[in-house]
């Protein structure tokens, strides 16, 4: 099993930051898997996934972004109803505490992003592994 590397970037809180960001890794070709926005009194915080992260840090980096990367787990929700109620049933029965999660649907395959404590993080993905859950590794 394989965590995924998320990337968090702070942006400007004006009209169109969001859109030329966007655009500066479709020039540079890196495909965003997932992508949610959080807006704060002073900034737009993104946390992304992407196909290339090693090359987006890369580039965000040359164009002065502000930006962090995180450890998540993705987990494969795909026909299975009851995954977004069984996932933290399941993390909660095993004492692991979810920081925040979020889910998306990438080529028809649906996701639920989780982050825990780094300490942890193993031990997250051994469980959900156990517990029948498919871990994305890629």
């Amino acid at each position: 099993m394989l965590k995924i590397i998320q990337i968090s970037v702070y942006l400007e809180d004006r009209p169109g930051s969001l859109a030329s960001f966007i655009k500066l890794l479709m020039d540079n070709k890196i495909f965003i898997r997932a992508l949610t926005v959080a807006k704060t009194s002073e900034y737009g915080l993104l946390l992304i996934l992407v196909d290339k992260p090693e090359k987006c840090i890369n580039i965000l980096e040359e164009n002065d972004y502000v930006l962090s990367t995180t450890d998540v787990i993705a987990v494969r929700l795909n026909d299975n109803l009851n995954a977004l109620y069984e996932i933290p049933k399941t993390l909660g029965d095993n004492k692991i505490n979810i920081d925040y999660c979020y889910s998306t649907l990438v080529k028809e395959e649906s996701m639920l992003i989780v982050r825990v404590e780094d300490k942890i993080i193993e031990k997250t993905m051994t469980t959900l592994g156990k517990s029948g859950f498919s871990i994305i590794e890629d």
